[in-house]
């Protein structure tokens, strides 16, 4: 029996062990798989467009829910995404839903609003902006905001906003807004779902405004009296009803020229701006006149050697500085002594000590304590090195 040559043996590990293309081919089929299940996924699911309110999403933030119900009770529904084709249909006598009215710009609200005046149609908002009420509908403002979910009922003031609903649950819708809105009206409107002084629902002259998603959302519809009033505002009691189901859009030519922060602001924005301005321009001219005028001081200014002494002595004792303070007094001592000596190259330390030694009774090793790098570690040492600096200076004098 012959045992097989390694040679044979690692040709065979290398046969055993996946290639290139293998993995390749596994990715490959993978691919494919994932391919296949999302189109299946999606077949399954059906085509819609999704989005907060769109009438064809089975989404919780979709309103298919409504939509086909009241497509089954005979309401003529067809959607719009343009303001154009919104106003047309206002106009022609429909009810036209704006699922966001705070997205549309001044120009988009004008439209609408000439629309309306023009015809006989109903406008029926969906948390209208303080905005978009002072073009559309004047006579009603934003009176708060419910953040949680709650539950309002009508009373006997409702009249025609009730809707035939007699109580309805709103709040924030998950991915349509954050919270449920509140309006106060004036004379000519009927408010409904009163919490404070503002109410959920408001109607008249020609104007229905909802403030809540959740009365039209699949996640909200089928809390309490929701669907009445959603359906009793958009359908309304006659059959053959017809409503324009309009979703503003991006790319709506009208939308172009989006209004800016400016646009938005009040009226009295400009006089109170203007105002401000005012008062911090007094503030700053009577603070200035305080501190007095201007003094011109000619340059450059002399400072007596004394006082620079004294002000350099101040900021090394501030900073603790003894060693800095030690090294200014010994280089000055030294730069005079070397000078009387005439020693040229008072740089260098033996050189002076030499020419200082016959004229002191110092010694070699104790004028290099007292001129070298000898660290000072308190006040007192300080102190007394400057005593001695100034008994060796004199000592050579003599």
């Amino acid at each position: 029996m012959t045992a097989p040559s390694p040679t044979t043996a690692t040709v065979r590990a290398d046969a055993a062990r996946p290639g290139p293309r293998t993995s390749t081919r596994v990715l490959t089929v993978a691919l494919v798989l994932v391919v296949l299940a999302a189109v299946v996924v999606v077949a399954l699911r059906g085509t819609f467009r999704d989005g907060p309110l769109e009438p064809a999403a089975p989404t919780p933030q979709g309103s298919k829910a409504v939509a086909r119900v009241l497509e089954r009770e005979g309401t003529d529904l067809e959607v719009r995404r343009y303001t154009t084709d919104a106003a047309q249909a206002l106009a022609e006598g429909r009810t036209v839903l704006v699922t966001d009215p705070s997205a549309l710009d001044g120009a988009q609200l004008d439209r609408l609003a000439e629309a309306r005046e023009s015809g006989h149609g109903h406008l029926v908002l969906v948390r209208p902006s303080f905005f978009v009420l002072a073009r559309l509908a004047p006579g009603i403002r934003p009176a708060g905001s419910l953040e949680e979910t709650t539950s309002l009922s009508a009373d006997d003031s409702c009249a025609a906003a009730s809707l035939h609903a007699r109580e309805i649950r709103v709040g924030p819708a998950e991915d349509v807004a954050k919270a449920a809105t509140l309006y106060r009206a004036g004379d000519g409107f009927d408010s409904c779902f009163r919490r404070g002084d503002g109410a959920a629902v408001v109607t008249g002259q020609g104007v229905t405004v909802l403030g809540s998603a959740t009365l039209l959302t699949n996640a909200g519809a089928g809390d309490l009296d929701n669907a009445a009033v959603a359906l009793n505002a958009l359908g309304g009691d006659d059959e053959g009803s017809a409503l324009t189901w309009y979703v503003p859009s991006p790319t709506d030519p009208l939308a172009e020229e989006r209004p800016s922060l400016l646009d938005r602001l009040p009226d009295f924005a400009l006089p109170l701006a203007l105002w401000a301005c005012a008062v911090v321009l007094s503030v700053l001219l009577a603070v200035s006149r305080r501190l007095g005028p201007v003094v011109v001081e000619p340059l450059p200014v002399s400072v007596r050697a004394r006082e620079l002494t004294v002000g350099r002595a101040h900021l090394l004792h501030r900073a603790d500085a003894r060693d800095a303070a030690a090294r200014a007094l010994r280089a000055r001592t030294a730069v005079r002594l070397a000078s009387r000596l005439g020693v040229r190259r008072e740089g260098r330390l033996d050189a002076l000590i030499a020419a200082l030694a016959p004229h002191t009774s110092l010694m070699p090793e104790q004028l290099r304590t007292l001129l070298g790098p000898t660290p000072v570690r308190s006040d007192q040492e300080l102190l007394r090195l400057s005593e001695d600096l100034d008994a060796l200076e004199k000592e050579i004098d003599r």
